[in-house]
């Protein structure tokens, strides 16, 4: 009745003359680090390489997303300071519109990358 927990009191004491220390998902830790955890989103042995190509574009698209923002109000200041110049003002549409062009792609296309995320998960 009692060999069980005696082993596993021994075992511990074993692996402890070893350096190293038991952690609660039953693996066993450098007691210098600790037992730690993977935290949830983070890239590990088990993620696969389809959700590291998704997280990837993701986030790069969420940058092109910000950055066509940052365009179209820099736009929009253009064109409101551009006082009648008519140069000015073509130049600030001209950079308005494809501001808008690239941030309805980058959506689109960041809107495609969360559904194929979803059907592969």
């Amino acid at each position: 009745m009692y060999i069980a927990p005696i082993f596993k009191i021994a075992s511990a004491y074993a692996q402890a003359l070893n350096g190293l220390i038991p952690c609660p998902d039953g693996t066993m830790a450098d007691p210098s680090i600790g037992c730690v955890t993977t935290p949830a989103g983070v890239a590990n042995s088990n993620t696969s390489l389809s959700e590291i190509i998704l997280s990837v574009a993701s986030i790069a698209l969420t940058t092109v997303i910000v950055v066509a923002t940052a365009f179209l109000i820099y736009g929009g200041i253009r064109y409101a300071t551009a006082v009648g110049d008519e140069e000015k003002l073509q130049k600030s549409k001209r950079l308005i519109v494809w501001s808008v062009i690239g941030l309805a792609i980058a959506v689109t296309a960041r809107l495609l990358i969360g559904g194929v995320g979803s059907l592969l998960s």
